[in-house]
């Protein structure tokens, strides 16, 4: 049977009484979230949800919105949760897009047409329905919508099999054990904390939520709670450095994802979280979010590498032709395994261009060495091209980050009336620095050749970010189009 609750049962059955999950303060077992679970199918049974429907959530992390996804899961029901950023107009588009049967969530939302709303505290649950659907394994279990970094988010359909598959790379190419503490702070509305937490309920491990992320609380809850596994991208991992007052003696393993992090500001990060087991991850929601892993072993000699692919996902470079790149070589990463996906939701010509025999193309850019290691070069869509060169947007963050003072850089392509798109830097302070954007472009003149030098440095208090802390490079691209092209 390909239904994923069914991980669920099994964990349940081994560690009745042991802590599963812990939300302000509240602490509940293995037995209590099982019974949750049944509780919430015999509540959606009776509104009417039967397989195949789908059940979107708008909400800060809480715990019923796992229990939510294994009743739906039972149910052979599908689990949209959506990004809690979103504004009421973009919550009705995705709506329109996947006609959901019920919404729930933690806020008054203005009028939304199209679907029921409501609010998790107002849900009143009676009686017990242990009911399992025999799910085929291509049957959708969710329907996760993408950042939506550069165009209108796209529903991505992930089945049964592609979450079960996903398991066996959490055990073996990223340590979870029985025994960790994992800190859940990522939004569960996003892969990465789907993800997450079905891995750590599948060795039994102890969950602690966190409604959303805030570097102050993060340090009391991993003090107080003795936490052991710590998936960030580097700017919690920064943040954290700078005001954590002692090391975290309990933290042994951790993921960085999502950016590139500089040999300066790793050395205070791993001051703060000495004796730590370090680990680069690359995935996306197409793969469930199966790609790479750098692992800790490797991780002293290439930082800067992703990784080699997780056991169950093979890995190809290829170039505009279609053909595979020779090790050095730039190329577009494409994965193959059971954890891709369906495709798109009524979305035929996406999952036409993204999606062929088998193999799921990401758009993004890197090159592999001799020994089969994979480093990220740049989004194809970051490239900026720029006096007939191409530029990689990572590359120059990278040198920029090289710069003491610089706590965190994007770079964009903007346009501009001779270079078509300038090189454009935008930058942010570490605390209690000071950036001096002359001294700052003096600095990148002897590490970059001439036509990757930033045309303007620009420096802000803070970059815009997704909720998963992902830059959004397309809000900056928006909201300094006209730097170069206005009239005087």
């Amino acid at each position: 049977m390909f239904n994923i609750a069914h991980i669920m049962d099994l964990s349940v059955d081994k560690w009745k009484n042991k802590t599963f999950l812990v939300f302000n303060g509240r602490k509940i077992t293995y037995k209590d979230f099982g019974d949750r679970v049944e509780e919430w199918v015999a509540f959606l049974r009776s509104k009417q949800i039967n397989r195949g429907d789908i059940v979107a959530v708008f909400s800060k992390n809480r715990p019923e919105m796992l229990e939510l996804w294994m009743a739906l899961s039972r149910l052979g029901a599908v689990y949209s949760p959506y990004n809690y950023n979103l504004k009421s107009t973009e919550i009705q588009s995705l709506i329109n897009n996947s006609s959901p049967s019920i919404l729930f969530t933690d806020s008054s939302l203005p009028e939304i047409s199209g679907t029921e709303v409501i609010n998790f505290d107002t849900v009143e649950i009676k009686g017990s329905d242990s009911t399992v659907e025999n799910t085929d394994s291509e049957d959708m279990c969710t329907l996760l919508y993408t950042s939506g970094t550069e165009a209108m988010p796209k529903g991505v359909m992930n089945t049964h099999l592609n979450w079960y598959s996903a398991l066996m790379s959490s055990i073996y190419d990223l340590e979870w054990k029985n025994d960790d503490v994992f800190l859940l702070s990522i939004p569960i509305y996003h892969v990465a904390g789907l993800y997450t937490f079905l891995g750590f309920m599948n060795v039994g491990g102890t969950i602690l939520i966190e409604s959303v992320p805030n570097p102050s609380e993060i340090i009391s809850l991993i003090n107080e709670f003795r936490v052991t596994y710590l998936i960030f991208p580097p700017t919690v991992y920064i943040a954290l450095s700078q005001i954590a007052k002692e090391p975290f003696s309990s933290v042994k393993k951790c993921i960085s994802f999502g950016a590139f992090i500089s040999e300066s500001q790793f050395d205070a990060v791993s001051k703060v979280f000495p004796n730590v087991r370090w680990r680069n991850y690359y995935g996306m929601t197409e793969t469930t979010p199966m790609g790479t892993t750098l692992q800790p072993e490797d991780f002293e000699k290439r930082k800067e590498s992703i990784g080699k692919p997780h056991i169950n996902i093979s890995i190809k470079l290829l170039r505009d032709d279609g053909s595979e790149t020779k090790p050095g070589e730039v190329g577009e990463i494409c994965m193959k395994g059971p954890s891709v996906a369906k495709g798109y939701f009524r979305d035929d010509d996406k999952t036409r261009e993204t999606f062929h025999e088998g193999w799921v193309h990401s758009g993004d850019l890197a090159k592999m060495d001799d020994e089969g290691f994979l480093y990220f070069v740049d989004r194809k869509k970051d490239m900026v091209r720029t006096g007939g060169e191409n530029v990689s947007s990572v590359e120059v963050e990278r040198e920029i980050l090289t710069y003491r003072p610089v706590a965190e850089a994007a770079v964009v392509g903007l346009p501009h009336p001779y270079w078509m798109e300038a090189v454009t830097a935008f930058v942010t302070p570490k605390r209690d620095q000071k950036i001096n954007e002359t001294e700052l472009a003096e600095y990148l003149k002897g590490r970059m050749a001439g036509y990757k030098l930033p045309k303007k440095i620009i420096v802000l208090e803070s970059l815009p970010h997704s909720a998963s802390g992902k830059l959004l490079k397309r809000e900056l691209k928006k909201m300094y189009a006209d730097s170069y092209t206005e009239s005087k």
